[in-house]
């Protein structure tokens, strides 16, 4: 080896240290970073403020990195005590999946699991919310009627063509056994020069499926559902009882 290329790959060496330093450094500020947050959250929740305990695990997991078993009970927990009861069983679901019997919390996370079993018995029976527990609302895009109406693309909202047999004249024509011209009324448009519209039939408009709530004419909101009535509830359970219906 050239002696001149000594200290290049010296530098080289060390340099792929000082990275490999970097990244352990860094993967060990994350976990004092997840840890500290934890903490946070903990006390919030030992507190009863489990809004601010959602926010605070949520800023844990933008974080991006592997996050301890614990972490996915507890903000189970959390999601449960505000009543995002869909979420709160992703989370309870993965911690059981991830430290089984032996988890720490594993007895409360069964209780957890019982609680929720009850609350999504009432979710499945109750008309007024999705089955993930959002309280129904009307359909912003077709305004709970299930259907989207539009021009008629067509015939432009005229509702009728042009006549493709007389191109619009009324009549026909045809010769005679002598080879004159005999003049007819049209029959597929009595003479009118003009036929409803193929597409629309007359109507200028076309109707489909709302694409939003798939013709129900509801959508789950971000209000999450008590299963009482109250205002325009009744309107929505009637509309859901059709929709079921049909």
């Amino acid at each position: 080896m050239d002696i001149k290329t000594l200290p290049r790959l010296m530098l080289l060496v060390l340099a792929l240290g000082c990275s490999g330093s970097h990244s352990l450094w860094a993967q060990n500020s994350y976990n004092k970073q997840v840890e500290a947050q934890m903490e946070v959250a903990i006390g919030q929740m030992n507190s009863g403020n489990y809004e601010d305990a959602n926010l605070t695990f949520r800023q844990i997991l933008k974080l991006e990195v592997v996050l301890p078993d614990d972490l996915s009970y507890l903000f189970a927990e959390t999601l449960y005590m505000v009543r995002q009861y869909h979420n709160s069983k992703n989370f309870l679901d993965k911690y059981l999946r991830l430290a089984g019997p032996n988890g720490r919390y594993y007895a409360q996370a069964m209780d957890l699991k019982h609680f929720l079993d009850d609350e999504y018995e009432a979710i499945l029976v109750c008309k007024l919310c999705d089955n993930r527990g959002y309280r129904l609302i009307s359909c912003d895009l077709c305004h709970g009627t299930g259907v989207i109406t539009s021009e008629c693309y067509f015939c432009r909202g005229v509702g009728v063509n042009l006549c493709e047999v007389c191109k619009g004249d009324g009549i026909t024509t045809s010769l005679s056994t002598f080879g004159e011209i005999q003049y007819h009324t049209c029959p597929n448009c009595q003479g009118k020069g003009q036929v409803p519209c193929k597409v629309c039939h007359g109507e200028k408009v076309t109707r489909e499926t709302c694409p939003d709530c798939h013709g129900t004419g509801l959508n789950a909101g971000n209000e999450i559902c008590d299963h009482e009535e109250r205002g325009s509830s009744r309107a929505i359970e009637q509309q859901s009882s059709r929709t079921i219906e049909q």
